[in-house]
């Protein structure tokens, strides 16, 4: 090399072989440029314009060295490092999917025990009136799939009685319980039971809405009501007494007494007029009103001249002597809301025996009309059954006329339609007479329950013969297709008979039965 610049290079000149400067000292100085414009000397040739500077930046063959030391000074991550943050990770998934498959196992077990339960409120049935401030029984049944620790009535959602069952559990896991409630003031409630097992699983009820309402003793109370079906208003109680006045159908009423036997209504309209119960859709109870007795009214007054008297209001059709009286009685769902089961009084004290027509509104798509051949027996009951496609599953409110376009002539034309909540059914007993006979001892009686299960009741087989009647009673329960006898009922007397039967008040099914 040239000593043109002396021995030792200016302190800015790199020395070519020298070592670089220190490694330790951040951050990095730029590279340097590319060193040029060195004389071209016989013994050396410099290159460095011309040569790619890859790796050589001047500070000679230390140079890589300096420079990939420094820019990998930071230690490297082995793949040790990515293997344990992966299995960390899959550890921590396994245990997260455990805790939550461990929690989520305990609810789904918890709905399966639930699941298994089942709850029914036998007493009251939906929509049942109560009178406020009187002690009332609610009964309950409740099986499981285990033992079940308490059941505990809610009403309006609060907790407010409860019953332990005592030990043993029942053999077939069926608990029956009753409460003593009273309603302190009127209004709307609605009654649950809660069920707990021995697992802690529990079963709420379905709601069984119910309406307390106060006591008025003699207290004159009105209520409000909807007129069904066109009728005559007349002075008095009674088809005899003279018709002075027409409602017509979806007219507003309001009822202000009714005679005891509940089958005549006094109204405001028109100066205080009377019509048939059937004939109108009460908004309340009828037992909020009071008993009203009438003032005896003479029947249509005879002409006093020789005129043409003016005609009715309401002509009536000239009847038969031995003329029906039809009257619809009520309606219920049955086989889980496939069948819809329609009772029909005859109140005359003649017997019908022939084809009778029927419409319900309300409760399918359009109207259904179907003609039965039917028996009813004088001051009896017969149904009629329709079949229900879809199934009604929620409430309705059936419409029911017997006799729509009046071909038979009855004893009153005014009290063949009424209309009736339906509420969905859970499966309601359906009690049948399958059987009766007539021995020397007496009349036996042979009864069927063809639907849901009967929880304990009252039940009572009637025998009527005109005015006199005979009965037996028994307190029993019955399941799905399980039949009792009522043996040597006793004879009322000779002739045509009506079987009825009752359950805690309320007729289920009627007969026809020739007493010798």
């Amino acid at each position: 090399m040239s000593d043109r610049y002396g021995s030792q290079p200016p302190d800015d000149e790199p020395v070519i072989g020298a070592p670089g400067p220190p490694r330790t000292a951040p951050p990095p100085p730029p590279r340097p440029p590319v060193i040029g414009g060195y004389r071209e000397e016989p013994e050396e040739t410099w290159e460095y314009d011309d040569e790619p500077y890859d790796d050589d930046d001047g500070y000679g063959d230390d140079d890589d060295y300096y420079w990939d030391d420094f820019y990998d000074s930071t230690p490297a991550r082995q793949p040790m490092f990515y293997v344990f943050i992966a299995l960390a990770a899959i550890v921590g998934g396994i245990f997260i999917f455990l805790l939550y498959s461990l929690v989520a196992g305990d609810g789904d077990s918890n709905d399966r025990k639930a699941a298994d339960f089942k709850v029914l409120i036998d007493q009251p049935v939906a929509n049942e009136r109560i009178e406020a401030g009187k002690d009332f029984t609610i009964a309950v049944r409740a099986t499981a799939t285990e033992a079940i620790t308490l059941l505990e009535l809610q009403v309006n959602g609060q907790p407010v009685d409860q019953y332990v069952p005592q030990s043993p559990a029942p053999s077939d896991l069926v608990y029956t319980a009753t409460f003593n409630w009273r309603f302190a003031a009127k209004g709307e409630y609605k009654i649950t039971v809660k069920v707990t097992s021995e697992s802690g699983a529990t079963k709420l009820s379905d709601q069984v809405s119910v309406t307390a309402y106060e006591g008025i003793g003699d207290r004159p109370v009105s209520i409000a009501g909807k007129v069904l079906a066109s009728v005559s208003m007349r002075m008095g109680p009674g088809e005899n007494f003279e018709a002075v006045g027409r409602l017509n159908p979806g007219q507003e009423v309001k009822v202000i007494g009714k005679t005891r036997d509940s089958e005549w209504l006094l109204l405001e309209e028109g100066g205080q007029r009377w019509v048939p119960r059937t004939a109108i859709e009460l908004g309340e109870s009828l037992a909020l009103v009071p008993i009203k007795e009438p003032t005896p009214v003479p029947a249509t007054p005879s002409p006093t001249s020789a005129a043409s008297p003016s005609p009715s209001p309401s002509p009536s059709p000239t009847t038969s002597p031995n003329a029906p009286d039809f009257a619809p009685t009520n309606a219920v769902l049955i086989n889980g809301g496939a069948r819809l089961r329609v009772t029909v009084a005859n109140l005359s004290s003649n017997p019908f025996n022939g084809s009778l027509v029927v419409s319900v509104a309300g409760v399918a798509p359009g109207t259904l009309t179907q003609a039965f051949g039917v028996q009813i027996p004088a001051n009896g009951n017969g149904s009629v059954e329709f079949e229900i496609d879809p199934p009604a599953t929620t409430q309705k409110t059936a419409q029911v006329k017997v006799d729509p376009d009046n071909a038979i002539k009855e004893g009153n034309e005014d009290n063949n339609a009424a209309s009736f909540g339906l509420q969905p059914p859970l499966e309601q007993p359906e009690i049948v007479i399958s059987g009766a006979q007539v021995t020397a001892a007496g009349i036996t009686v042979t009864i069927k329950n063809n639907g849901g299960a009967l929880a304990a009741s009252t039940v009572v087989v009637r025998i009527k013969l005109g005015g006199a009647e005979t009965a037996k009673s028994q307190q029993l329960a019955l399941a799905k297709g399980q039949s009792v006898t009522f043996p040597d009922i006793a004879k009322p007397g000779s002739g045509p008979a009506t079987i009825e039967v009752s359950v805690n008040g309320q007729v289920m099914a009627s007969g026809p039965i020739t007493i010798p």
